[in-house]
């Protein structure tokens, strides 16, 4: 049966059903069209989290405020859980400040909580049209959705996009920028570079190519 099913993956193609990785200048883009409203903070804080940190949806909708600590260089986020840690053992993730003060993932977070009042409970909240935030986190089906928003917003297509954008472009911008593998590991908490290899390999498309060397 393995076997079967490994030769229909060749067949259709595992990749058709990915979705689009988001870019740094594609963060730049959208964070530059989020109003500065209360719910624009929240998806400023959000989307930047997610982009800096490499998360899940998943991951994304269950940090709470006791999970996140600061430091010089930036705050560490603590996973009580994820879907490469099935043991529960946790892990921890460092988030450094942005090189650029409007697309600072520290910033914005801090922004997010100072003006949300957020003390306690689940980190990222729901925010309804008349500016009241809901007492539950969000659903994590629900960050997708506010991520499609915020790249209309600022013009852009919005079909290839979807929660996992964020994780699948910080490990192809890192790979693009000359990241070594051991270190987005790390960051996106894989045990293999194997489920990597995808991304890393379209980030290192012409940075690491035999073609370029070809002299034509």
């Amino acid at each position: 049966m393995s076997e079967t099913l490994k030769g229909i993956r060749r067949a259709i193609g595992t990749a058709q059903h990915g979705k689009k990785p988001l870019l740094t200048a594609d963060i730049r883009r959208i964070i530059a069209r989020c109003p500065k409203s209360l719910r624009g903070r929240r998806d400023c804080a959000l989307l930047l989290i997610g982009f800096a940190g490499a998360f899940r949806r998943s991951e994304l909708a269950a940090i709470e405020v006791s999970d996140i600590s600061y430091s010089k260089a930036g705050l560490v986020i603590d996973l009580r859980r994820s879907k490469t840690d099935q043991q529960a053992r946790g892990l921890q993730v460092g988030i450094p400040f942005g090189e650029n003060a409007a697309t600072c993932p520290v910033r914005a977070l801090r922004r997010w909580l100072k003006e949300s009042r957020v003390k306690s409970g689940r980190l990222f909240r729901a925010i309804s049209r008349h500016g009241h935030i809901s007492p539950r986190g969000l659903n994590r089906a629900s960050i997708g959705w506010i991520l499609k928003r915020a790249a209309q917003r600022a013009g852009m297509k919005t079909r290839p996009l979807g929660g996992h954008s964020l994780r699948a472009g910080c490990v192809t911008q890192a790979a693009m920028n000359g990241a070594n593998e051991w270190d987005i590991m790390r960051q996106t908490g894989h045990k293999s570079a194997e489920t990597l290899a995808k991304y890393i390999r379209i980030g290192q498309m012409f940075t690491h190519n035999a073609a370029a060397s070809l002299g034509i």
